[in-house]
């Protein structure tokens, strides 16, 4: 071995060992004379002290940042004063017998110090070096810690780890596939897979009772912070389970995870049907780390004068009220007009409010607010002066999506206290289907393979857009952590719900042969979820970018500027897979 420690480990019990260290110079100071260099590596940095006197103090003269060095001597106590409190390693230096420069760096084309703005192109561009920054290389430690802590949890528990195939047929699940050209069948293509959806099926008709893999998906989708063209993600798959035998596995999963960080998360998690969260909070995802929901208060405006209201009621649409609490002085007019111009832009058709004080309603729609209605509004919100109250109005399909602009907004301005650090929440039973915009058709809200609930399975003929299904979603402080559901182990529910959404027998046999095949040899009952690794450990490095907790990310363009593609290939290799490119 060329080091006998590393950089974070040399403390005062050591104080006299002869010690090798080797790692990169992170700064050299000179003072009177006397050099400092603290030398780091991935578990911390040590200072090697230099004097004029030192044989090798004319090769620490030559050391500049980021060089690779080898420093080999005595481990010393520091002078009194000299200690550094915030530095495990702080009380110790090395006087160096010995000091060998391996390797010069180039000049550096960023900062690599711990508080550095540089840019994130230029820190992907050159990734390697941004990984030495403290951050992002304890961020990708954690990660692999988190990733051994789950594999351990699934496999007491007798998940099987089993990896499922990179190269795949083409199928639609939700997203753009990516394309794989075959040469030796040309005119032909793999597909790579949006995730091991029909794979871990397919284990569960082979016997394999409970799967697993931390799963690489790639989808040819728009990007953001927390999406990437290939990510990875805990794929789990148990036989002879339902819905809440799911909910334990991840439960306990998460328990054991926060556990290594020192934190309890309650148990067992929140629930929340589909229908109810959508209008209490206006999201399927809803962050309910704030103590902030709608109210529907359409009854109580049922004889409202103000035409807005007892238009919208007379049409059978909904009105809802929430509560800003102790937001008036926030609130000015150009903020709720902000507020309101931000949902116009999405559709809404306006945005009522009023504030408390004196004990009564004052301004925006204050004055069409009757005296019964008031006290009403206020039993049932617990208004107290100081409050703002915001009501929209319109059918429920609109508004769900206005109440989500809404909340967040709120809470984006009011900052509500934090009733919990981690809100964990199940969101249960999302429609089976919805129509397709282009098509006209049956589609799926979430995959294909989602089982309806059992009563409604007489409605897949009489009333398809009305048919709930045994879809849950994991949320995590307002983060769609995981997806799952129960699936289809009939084989004719499963062709019925392709031929809704518009398959002929043929067609479904030719995009989901495999799926469809395995299931007429005997399918056991079935539940699974994939959860997103990357937002897990986005969620866990407080990063406000996936691309913190990821080795090599992509772009939101999906460029890898450190390898510099996607690029072109040669004439020769379209030549072999028969392909000629088309330019735009």
């Amino acid at each position: 071995m060329m080091r006998t420690h590393t950089c974070g480990e040399l403390n005062s019990s050591h104080i006299g060992q002869k010690a090798v260290l080797c790692g990169w110079a992170d700064s050299k100071r000179n003072h009177g004379g006397v050099l400092f260099i603290n030398l780091r590596d991935l578990y911390g940095i040590t200072q090697i002290t230099v004097n004029p006197e030192n044989p090798f103090f004319q090769t620490a003269e030559k050391i500049k940042n980021e060089f690779v060095i080898k420093a080999e001597g005595i481990v010393a106590k520091r002078p009194q004063g000299n200690e550094n409190k915030n530095n495990p390693t702080g009380e110790v230096e090395i006087i160096p017998s010995a000091l060998e420069i391996i390797s010069q760096s180039s000049e550096l084309p960023f900062d690599l110090g711990e508080h550095a703005q540089a840019g994130e192109e230029i820190r992907l561009k050159y990734r390697y070096l941004d990984i030495r920054r403290k951050n992002i290389s304890q961020n990708l430690v954690l990660r692999g810690k988190v990733a051994n802590i789950i594999r351990s949890y699934l496999c007491e528990r007798q998940f099987n780890e089993i990896e499922t195939p990179i190269l795949t047929k083409s199928t639609p699940e939700g997203a753009r596939d990516y394309l794989v050209p075959c040469r030796t069948n040309p005119g032909t293509f793999y597909a790579l897979p949006q995730s091991p959806q029909v794979f871990k099926q397919i284990l569960m008709v082979a016997g394999m009772d409970r799967y697993f893999q931390l799963a690489r998906n790639f989808r040819d989708e728009d990007l953001r912070s927390d999406r990437q063209p290939e990510h990875t993600q805990i794929d789990m798959e148990m036989s002879f389970a339902g819905e809440k035998d799911v909910a334990e596995a991840v439960e306990g999963m998460m328990e054991k995870i926060f556990s290594f960080l020192g934190e309890k998360i309650e148990r067992p998690f929140l629930e929340l049907e589909y229908k109810d969260a959508m209008s209490l909070y206006g999201s399927d995802k809803p962050d309910l780390r704030y103590d902030i929901k709608f109210e529907n208060v359409t009854s109580i405006f049922k004889n409202s004068s103000f035409k807005v209201f007892s238009d919208v009621i007379s049409s059978n649409g909904e009105i809802r009220a929430i509560k800003a609490k102790a937001s008036a002085q926030i609130y000015s007019r150009g903020e709720t007009d902000k507020l309101t111009d931000i949902l116009k832009k999405n559709g809404a058709k306006g945005l009522a409010f009023f504030k408390i004080k004196e004990g009564k309603p004052e301004g925006g729609a204050g004055k069409f607010i009757s005296g019964e209605e008031f006290s009403a509004l206020s039993s049932l919100l617990n208004l107290q002066e100081g409050d703002t109250v915001f009501l929209i109005a319109d059918f429920p399909e609109n508004l769900n999506k206005y109440a989500g602009i809404l909340r967040n907004s709120i809470i984006e301005k009011i900052k509500p206290p934090v009733l919990k650090k981690r809100a964990f929440l199940w969101v249960r039973h999302f429609p089976l289907l919805e129509k397709d915009c282009e098509s006209g058709n049956w589609t799926f809200t979430h995959n294909p393979f989602t089982a309806p609930l059992k009563e409604h399975l007489n409605m897949l003929d009489t009333d398809p857009g009305e048919v709930l299904s045994y879809q849950y979603d994991l949320v995590l402080n307002g983060v769609e952590l995981g997806s799952g559901s129960v699936r289809n182990h009939d084989i004719k529910i499963q062709e019925k719900i392709f031929s809704l959404m518009g398959y002929s027998k043929e067609e479904m046999y030719f995009r989901f042969p495999m799926i469809l095949n395995a299931l007429k040899y005997g399918a056991p009952p079935h539940a699974g979820i994939g959860i997103g690794f990357d937002r897990l450990m986005g969620i866990i490095c407080s990063t406000d970018s996936i691309r913190d907790v990821i080795a090599f990310p992509k772009t939101t363009s999906g460029a890898c500027l450190m390898t510099e593609s996607p690029s072109p290939v040669s004439e020769k290799q379209l030549k072999e897979l028969g392909i000629s490119v088309i330019k735009k």
